[in-house]
């Protein structure tokens, strides 16, 4: 429970953290006006933050006093003090107490993995790190303080700064209410001392940004001083106020306040508490609107995490009733600090709202009885929206058109919860079913099962079409997950909607979801006529991209049932059918293809270039499932051409990777990765390779690409792992009968470096990296490692 306010801050701050190079950069938003006051704050909050016995503080109070801001500005002045720095969630959207935790590991990269409690893996992830972690907006999943109070004790670096209407009553936690901004003792007086408020300072500062020549006179002082008196202090009710200075002098928007007095203050006893003066400050703003600036602030509210100009235009006019121009209407909202720019692409607009003011423009969409119409077009567009999009993925505009989706998908959520909440099939369906390829890109497997669960299971009827699409889609996430049965039963059930209604597409999509269930578990000949006969369905209907789906589908089912020259001949289809379509991910992964295959026949050489022609295509790209295949067979041509470290790393690298994205390997693939692990066990021994492959679970992405290229190259040509460039070597005279690679190995002993880490560095075995160390002693005549170091210094050569 929380501690008394005079036990808050402790007698002496605690020493300054050590810094260290981040882990991970951490980052906070950039405010884009200036802090003003908050110093006793600041100092007070960042005191408690530097005592070691204060690990969560919740910055706490009505909405609109601060409580972000302040966050912000401690946040800043602290992270310097934290190893890892400060990073930085906004929960404003997030509703569900059970998504808080998904939030922090969504920014702090950490990826939910199958079979395992997120929290283990944020613990895990947080071990060893010194971070500072700010939660805005916590109020409305303020039951998520047990989960917050968890991940706390596991992570003895992490420190919470929270902001909340309420407290999180957890036992851990410190409660730090955030007051209001100080206003003048008394309204009249000379503007020196009216000034020295911080409300009047604020109020001062906001107008002068809209009015360059606006200043504190000894005309308006009193007026100023006694709204900020009757606001109470409150920063975000005297930003709105002073938002109204181009039109109103100060003495005239005092006399606009005298009958809100009461509600700015404090409003009805039956209203809640945390709403008795942030309502009453928005409802004030809002009166202050023109009656269309009125409706389009309401009607905007049915949008989450922003929005662009055209969704906008499309949405608010849906109920009619709205001349004003949406631009002006936009640009009049933002000025007036009831909406706000955001991060937008180029040159293209996007808004925001306020999370208070959002709520309160909510209810008054519902007060006004608009609000299933909004919503409903609210959903329409963002469907249409990704409807649209969804064949840009396979064409040259792939990259913005995933950058466009992934921006919006706090609005696609919004849409998918109204609708399954109302009971729409046909739309929660059919959008499903057109994110399901985003989902996939984006590497939201786990949430796009969970949305194609929930829109399949709805009693609601849709068109057959629609619902045979989103079953395929639910199938087809479950086999990502490796849950076999249940994609069998969606793929039947596809089957007869599609067969029933004619629907030959879905026919052949379900024999092919089909298939690919028998070919996870190993049933390969009762796989091969469904996928033979889903190819001539979508090659009937001239769907030229599920065509090279299957034949790439019906190449690998061959070589696994042993008919190599089939197989190959099957990828040589799909590669050429691909590259006449110029597809950006078609090409890559039937170069993966034909790897896989020559890999199963033994021809290393030829697998290396196509996995190594293929990763260099997939780091262009933004689908990472494909890469997990290649990174897989990088490694297994590792095992095969002498090189175990590299192996294991990247079989770390995989099962890594595989796990970020939520996706479980089937029986077959857990097999082959088996034995290619066995493989650089034999070479390696129990500990080296655990060493090696948890590096390689540590190895980003880019890093592991990079690994994998330089396994390929080595596969090719085995010169080059020697060929690495040996900066500044001595000319030969100079070397004291080392070798160039003895020398390589010498500076890694200079540095301390073991065996093991010898080898890594330098792609060669354990046993190899000891050899060369015994012959560098030999050749200097010492017994000791300490005696090479110190032969090194005294030769020149370190």
């Amino acid at each position: 429970m929380s501690t008394a306010l005079s036990d808050r801050i402790p007698p002496q701050a605690a020493p300054v953290r050590p810094r260290a190079a981040p882990e991970r950069p951490a980052s906070l938003p950039q405010p884009l006006t200036s802090f003003v006051g908050r110093n006793r704050e600041v100092v007070a909050v960042a005191a408690l933050l530097r005592s070691p016995e204060i690990r969560l503080v919740t910055l706490t109070g009505p909405g609109g006093v601060g409580k972000t801001r302040l966050a912000l500005q401690v946040a800043e002045k602290l992270a310097p003090e934290f190893s890892n720095g400060a990073a930085f969630v906004d929960l404003a959207a997030v509703r569900d107490p059970g998504l808080v935790l998904p939030a922090v590991a969504a920014v702090l990269g950490v990826r939910e993995v199958p079979d395992r409690q997120l929290i283990d893996a944020l613990v895990e992830a947080l071990r060893g790190r010194s971070l500072l972690l700010v939660l805005d907006n916590l109020e409305q999943v303020a039951a998520a303080g047990t989960d917050l109070a968890d991940l706390v004790a596991g992570s003895p670096g992490l420190t919470i700064l929270a902001t909340s209407r309420v407290p999180l009553h957890v036992s851990v936690e410190q409660e730090y209410p955030v007051p209001a901004l100080t206003t003048p003792a008394e309204a009249s007086g000379p503007p020196a001392s009216i000034g020295d408020s911080e409300a009047v300072a604020l109020f001062v500062q906001r107008a002068r940004a809209l009015r360059a020549d606006f200043a504190l006179t000894e005309a308006n002082a009193a007026a100023i001083a006694e709204i900020c008196r009757r606001l109470d202090g409150l920063p975000l009710a005297i930003e709105l106020a002073a938002a109204r200075v181009k039109i109103l002098s100060p003495a005239a928007l005092l006399a606009r306040l005298g009958h809100r007095l009461d509600l700015l203050t404090g409003g009805t006893r039956d209203a809640p508490a945390r709403l008795r003066t942030m309502r009453d400050a928005i409802a004030w703003s809002h009166d202050l609107l023109e009656l269309e600036e009125q409706t389009l602030f309401r009607r905007l509210a049915v949008f989450a995490g922003g929005f662009g100009l055209d969704a906008a235009e499309a949405v608010v006019a849906a109920s009619g009733g709205l001349s004003i121009d949406v631009f002006e209407g936009l640009a009049s909202l933002v000025e007036k600090s009831l909406l706000r720019p955001v991060d937008g692409t180029g040159d293209e607009p996007r808004f925001g709202m306020l999370e208070t003011v959002r709520e309160y423009a909510l209810e008054r969409l519902a007060a006004c009885g608009e609000d299933e119409a909004i919503r409903a077009a609210h959903a329409a567009f963002f469907f249409r929206l990704v409807a649209a999009a969804r064949p840009g993925i396979e064409g040259p505009e792939r990259l913005p058109t995933i950058e466009r989706i992934d921006r919006e998908q706090d609005n696609v959520r919004a849409a998918l919860t109204w609708t399954m909440d109302r009971g729409d099939a046909e739309t929660a369906q059919g959008l499903t079913a057109e994110m399901a390829r985003f989902w996939v890109v984006l590497g939201a497997i786990g949430e796009g099962r969970a949305w194609l669960d929930r829109a399949v299971a709805l009693d609601a009827l849709a068109s057959p079409a629609t619902r045979a699409m989103a079953l395929y889609w639910a199938a087809d996430f479950a086999v990502f997950q490796d849950a076999l049965d249940r994609a069998h039963a969606l793929a039947e059930e596809a089957l007869g909607l599609a067969r029933a209604s004619g629907d030959r597409l879905g026919e052949a999509l379900a024999l092919r979801q089909l298939g690919v269930t028998h070919q996870c578990r190993g049933e390969f000949d009762a796989a091969w006529p469904l996928m033979e006969a889903a190819r001539d369905g979508v090659a009937g209907l001239g769907e030229r991209v599920w065509h090279g789906v299957l034949l790439r589908d019906l190449g690998i089912l061959a070589t696994q049932r042993g008919d190599h020259d089939r197989g190959r001949a099957y990828h040589h289809e799909a590669l050429a059918l691909w590259r006449r379509l110029d597809h950006p991910w078609g090409v890559p992964a039937a170069l993966r293809d034909l790897a896989d295959e020559a890999l199963t026949r033994g021809d290393v050489t030829t697998a290396a270039a196509h996995y190594r022609e293929s990763l260099e295509r997939w780091g262009h790209l933004r689908e990472k499932i494909h890469l997990g295949g290649c990174l897989f067979g990088a490694a297994r041509v590792a095992v095969m051409t002498d090189q175990p470290e590299q192996a294991a790393r990247l079989l770390g690298a995989t099962e890594a990777f595989h796990e970020s994205l939520g996706l479980i390997l089937p029986p077959t693939l857990r097999a082959e990765l088996t034995r290619a692990a066995a493989g650089a066990r034999d070479a390696l021994g129990e500990g080296a390779l655990g060493e090696a492959w948890q590096a390689g679970r540590a190895l980003s992405l880019a890093d592991a690409v990079a690994e994998a290229i330089r396994a390929t190259v080595v596969a090719s040509d085995p010169t080059a792992r020697a060929s690495s460039p040996s900066p500044n070597l001595p000319a030969a005279d100079d070397r004291h009968g080392l070798t160039e690679r003895e020398l390589e190995v010498l500076r890694l002993l200079v540095e301390g470096r073991t065996n093991v880490e010898i080898a890594a560095a330098l792609f060669i075995s354990p046993r190899t990296a000891s050899t060369h160390v015994a012959n560098i002693l030999g050749k200097f005549g010492v017994d000791s490692r300490a005696g090479a170091v110190s032969q090194a210094f005294r030769l020149g050569l370190a």
